[in-house]
């Protein structure tokens, strides 16, 4: 698009074409802060942390929250990148049956301890949505964080096109928003959002953020 082809030529004597390092050292552009900002006031949230990938966003995040000791609930069918999150966290992973919230139910009232629920919004291969309502009840009540994997739904579910969790009217209620710029926003890096303590936290505890050079 010509607009997008004039932003890059008045970019580029700016900041370059190279990411130069991680964002901890010298990497992290105004460009990024930016995006970070746009990409927090898009999701509703307070804050934003920028990824090379969505891949990565999961990765870093999940592993960062959850640790040995503390218990993951994931839908069978998430991505790939979640499941990898969860392995490389070292924490006790409950993998429940597609979209059943009364499976889901069972297990958290059977657990105690600290508790993360993780879900897609829209399933990258069924094309189904999770019913985040309901879980968001359910963690509510058994006091659970919640993160949602909004690849998949940015741009396709919610007015504004923000996601499944616009599409639920959950957004405010869902602890840990993640999401990429590949898919429908057709660019590359993925995010996440919310609140300040958490990108704060992320900052210095993500290592797929901490050790990875950053983007152009």
């Amino acid at each position: 698009h010509g607009e997008n082809m004039r932003a890059l030529e008045q970019a580029l004597p700016e900041v370059g074409l190279g990411g130069a390092a991680s964002h901890l050292v010298c990497g992290h552009h105004e460009a990024h802060h930016r995006l970070e900002q746009r990409l927090a006031a898009f999701t509703r949230r307070s804050a934003a942390l920028f990824f090379s990938t969505g891949y990565m966003a999961n990765m870093g995040v999940i592993s960062a929250l959850a640790g040995r000791g503390d218990t993951i609930f994931s839908d069978r069918l998430n991505h790939a990148s979640i499941i990898d999150g969860c392995i490389l966290s070292r924490a006790r992973v409950r993998r429940y049956a597609h979209g059943d919230v009364a499976a889901l139910e069972a297990m958290l009232s059977a657990t105690s301890g600290h508790k993360l629920v993780v879900t897609d919004g829209v399933f990258s291969m069924d094309g189904d949505i999770a019913p985040l309502d309901i879980i968001v009840e359910l963690s509510e009540l058994y006091g659970c964080i919640t993160m949602i994997d909004e690849a998949h739904a940015t741009g396709v579910l919610g007015e504004k096109g923000s996601g499944a969790s616009e599409y639920f009217n959950v957004q405010k209620k869902i602890d840990i928003c993640m999401g990429t710029l590949s898919k429908a926003i057709g660019s590359v890096g993925g995010y996440v959002a919310g609140s300040k303590t958490l990108i704060d936290f992320l900052k210095n505890r993500a290592r797929s953020f901490i050790f990875d050079t950053s983007l152009p």
